[in-house]
C-alpha cells in the first residue's frame, strides 16, 4: 500500500471512493443526505477541496484506490468562552468495504496525527453519525474519545 497527497486530477477517484459512504448516509437519513447519482457525483466538490490551502487529502492505493482521508486545518481565535485552539479536523474518511480491517484506515488516521504534529496543532478531531457503530469502534480503537455530543429534534421528514 502506498499513500500520497491527492492532486487536482484525483477528484474523480475521490468521488468514486466516496460513493459507498454517501449511500450509507443517504440510507440512514434520506431527508438530509442525497443518494449519489453516479460515481462522479462529487467531482466538483473534491476539485474545490483540492484547491483549498487549509485542506490536505491523502489517497491510499495498491493497484488501484483503497481509501482516502480529507483533513482540514482549523484555527479558532480566543473568545470570552474558549481559549484559542488549532487542530486537524477529519472531514471525511472512507475505505472501500473490501479493504476494511487491513490497515488502510489506521494508516490514513496516522497521517492526520502526523500533520497535527508537523503543523504544531493541538489535537485531531472528527465527528461521526450516530448510526455508524462500525466507524465508532474503529475510532475508539485508534485512541479517540467522545468530547462533545450533537443532538437534534426533527420537525419534519
Amino acid at each position: 500500500m502506498q499513500i500520497r497527497k491527492a492532486v487536482i486530477g484525483d477528484a474523480e477517484v475521490l468521488s468514486k471512493l466516496n460513493v459507498h459512504v454517501q449511500r450509507m448516509h443517504a440510507d440512514a437519513y434520506p431527508a438530509m443526505s442525497k443518494q449519489p447519482a453516479g460515481d462522479d457525483f462529487a467531482v466538483p466538490f473534491f476539485n474545490a477541496l483540492l484547491t483549498d490551502p487549509e485542506i490536505v487529502i491523502y489517497l491510499a492505493e495498491d493497484q488501484g484506490p483503497l481509501g482516502y482521508i480529507v483533513l482540514r486545518k482549523v484555527r479558532r481565535d480566543e473568545n470570552p468562552f474558549m481559549h484559542a485552539r488549532k487542530y486537524v479536523y477529519i472531514d471525511q474518511i472512507g475505505v472501500q468495504p473490501e479493504h476494511h480491517r487491513k490497515g488502510v484506515g489506521k494508516a490514513l488516521m496516522a497521517l492526520s496525527e502526523q500533520l497535527a504534529q508537523e503543523e504544531g496543532l493541538d489535537f485531531v478531531g472528527l465527528d461521526s453519525w450516530d448510526f455508524n457503530a462500525e466507524a465508532h469502534a474503529f475510532f475508539y480503537s485508534q485512541g479517540y474519545q467522545v468530547y462533545n455530543l450533537r443532538m437534534w429534534k426533527r420537525m419534519s421528514g
